[in-house]
C-alpha cells in the first residue's frame, strides 16, 4: 500500500512540475499524458478509448473556427485542438483540464498567431484552474484574448482567482469570459472585462437580450460574443440583440446558401482560362480579354500595383500578359472567380475559406507526400468550394473551365495525393482532430508543420481580402 501510495505522489509531482515550467532531464512533453492516463485512465463516452490517450495522439493539430463582427467580416479566430475533444474534457476534473490547456498552450505559442492576423484578433480558452500557467506569457498580444472557462467557482476560491487575474493583468495578458448563463458570483470579473462571450445554446432570444441588457448597463461595456450559434436565424436573433460577435456552425453551413452576385464575368474568365490552358500564343489570351472592359481594367491597375514594382506604367494588354507570365496570369485570373461585390457573410468566408485552402495547400508542396506542384495544389485550394459559391455542381462547373487532369480528379473527391492535401485542409476547417491525426499521417507531415502552415495561409488570404476590399 505504502508502495502504491508513493509511486501516486511521485507521478503526481512530475506532472506538478511541468505544469510549473519545470520539466525534469529527460521527460518529454508528451509524458504528462502517460503520467495522466496512470492516475485518471479516464474513458471516452463514444468509443471507450482512454480519454488522456486522445489528448496524446492528436493534442499537437491546431484547428481554427472564424468568429464575424457586425460587418460580417471575419473579425478574428479561436485557436483550439478541436471541438470533440474540447467537449469531451469540459465536465472532466481540474488535473484533465489543466492538461488539455498545458497541451493546448505549448502548441500555440511557437506559432506568433497574433502577430500573423493583423488587427483581427485570437481568442484561446482556457480554464480557470490554468491561470497560474507560465505559459500565458507568450501570449501578451494586444490581439490576444486569453477566454476564461470559468466552470464553478466556489466563495473560497475567489480570493486566489483575484490574485491570478491581477498578476496576469501586470503581465499585459487580456483575459475574456465565457459564460453560459448569468454569472453573478463572477461579477466582479465581467463588469471589467473587455470581452464576454455568451454561449447561447440554452438560452432562449428573452434571456439573451436581458444578458446583453445587464452587461451594456455596467460601468465598462464589454464586446459581446453570441457563440454556439447553429443557424442564420440563430445569428439574425443575436445580431438584433446587438452582439458585437458571432460564432458557431451557422458559418461554415453550406445550407440554403444563394450565389452571391458579381461583377466579373465569369463565364468569360472560364473563357480565357482554357484559352490559357491550351497553349494559346499571348496575343491570342489578350484578345480575349480587349473584349472585357472590367477584366482590362483590374489587369491594368494589377500590374501597376506597387506591389509589382514596375518603374513605368504599363496601358497596353499584350505587354502586361507578358510580363505577368502565362502562369502568373493564370494565377491572378483565377483569383477573380471570386472577386465578389457587396457579398454578405456567406460569400465572405467562402472567399476568405478558398484562398486559405489554396495558401496551405500551396505551401505544403513538396513536403512529406505531397507532390510538389505548387501552383496544382494553389488551384485544387482555390476551386475547391467553386460548386457551392456559384450554387452548381461540381460536374457542371468542370464544363466551364479547363483544367490539368491531376488538379479535376483531386476537386471531384478521386484518390490520390492531391486529394489527400485537399481532405487535411477541410479536416482543418472542421475541427475534426481525429481525421487531422489520420489525414496528415497519410500526407506524411507533422502537427508543427501543419499548424505552422496553417497560420501563415490565414494570414496571407486575410491580407488578399483585405486588399480588395
Amino acid at each position: 500500500m505504502l508502495s502504491s501510495l508513493q509511486q501516486t505522489v511521485t507521478v503526481m509531482f512530475e506532472v506538478f512540475r511541468r505544469w510549473a515550467g519545470v520539466s525534469p532531464a529527460g521527460v518529454e512533453s508528451n509524458d504528462a499524458f502517460s503520467q495522466l492516463n496512470t492516475l485518471v485512465p479516464l474513458k471516452s463516452v463514444q468509443n471507450e478509448v482512454p480519454l488522456s490517450n486522445a489528448i496524446r495522439e492528436s493534442a499537437s493539430f491546431v484547428c481554427r473556427e472564424a468568429i464575424l463582427d457586425r460587418g460580417e467580416r471575419v473579425g478574428g479566430y479561436e485557436f483550439a485542438l478541436g471541438r470533440k475533444l474540447r467537449a469531451s474534457l469540459l465536465e472532466r476534473n481540474a488535473v484533465i483540464r489543466r492538461t488539455y490547456d498545458d497541451a493546448m498552450l505549448t502548441n500555440l505559442a511557437p506559432l506568433g498567431v497574433s502577430s500573423l492576423l493583423g488587427n483581427r484578433f485570437a481568442l484561446i480558452r482556457v480554464s480557470a484552474n490554468s491561470l497560474k500557467s507560465p505559459l500565458l506569457k507568450s501570449f501578451a498580444q494586444a490581439n490576444t484574448f486569453i477566454m476564461v472557462t470559468p466552470g464553478v467557482i466556489a466563495e473560497t476560491e475567489l480570493a486566489g482567482l483575484r490574485t491570478d487575474v491581477q498578476l496576469l493583468g501586470e503581465l499585459g495578458i487580456k483575459l475574456g469570459w465565457a459564460i453560459d448563463r448569468p454569472r453573478p458570483e463572477i461579477s466582479e470579473f465581467l463588469n471589467v472585462a473587455e470581452l464576454i462571450e455568451i454561449e447561447t445554446a440554452g438560452l432562449d432570444g428573452i434571456q439573451l437580450k436581458m444578458m446583453y441588457r445587464d452587461f451594456h448597463a455596467a460601468k465598462t461595456t464589454p464586446k459581446l460574443i453570441a457563440s454556439g450559434l447553429q443557424t442564420s436565424d440563430d445569428f439574425s436573433l443575436c445580431y438584433q440583440c446587438g452582439f458585437d460577435y458571432f460564432m458557431g456552425a451557422f458559418v461554415s453551413s453550406r445550407e440554403n446558401w444563394h450565389p452571391p452576385k458579381s461583377e466579373i464575368n465569369r463565364p468569360r474568365v472560364f473563357e480565357v482560362l482554357n484559352t490559357i490552358r491550351s497553349g494559346a500564343e499571348l496575343d491570342a489570351i489578350s484578345d480575349k480579354l480587349r473584349h472585357d472592359p472590367i477584366l482590362t481594367f483590374k489587369l491594368l491597375r494589377y500590374i501597376n500595383s506597387p506591389g509589382i514594382g514596375l518603374l513605368h506604367k504599363v496601358d497596353d494588354i499584350s505587354k502586361a500578359v507578358m510580363l505577368l507570365g502565362r502562369d502568373r496570369f493564370y494565377r491572378w485570373l483565377s483569383l477573380l472567380v471570386f472577386d465578389f461585390n457587396q457579398v454578405g457573410y456567406q460569400g465572405r468566408i467562402l472567399n476568405e475559406q478558398s484562398l486559405t485552402r489554396a495558401r496551405f495547400m500551396e505551401t505544403l508542396a513538396g513536403r512529406g507526400l505531397v507532390p510538389n506542384s505548387a501552383d496544382q495544389l494553389f488551384i485544387v485550394g482555390l476551386f475547391s468550394l467553386l460548386d457551392v459559391m456559384m450554387n452548381q455542381p461540381f460536374s457542371n462547373v468542370m464544363k466551364q473551365v479547363s483544367l490539368p487532369e491531376a488538379v479535376a480528379s483531386a476537386i471531384m473527391g478521386e484518390h490520390g495525393a492531391m486529394s489527400e492535401a485537399l481532405a487535411l485542409a477541410v479536416a482543418i476547417e472542421a475541427a475534426a482532430q481525429d481525421e487531422i491525426a489520420v489525414v496528415a499521417g497519410r500526407c506524411g507531415l507533422d502537427s508543427e508543420t501543419v499548424a505552422g502552415l496553417m497560420i501563415e495561409a490565414l494570414a496571407w488570404a486575410q491580407q488578399v481580402c483585405a486588399s480588395g476590399e
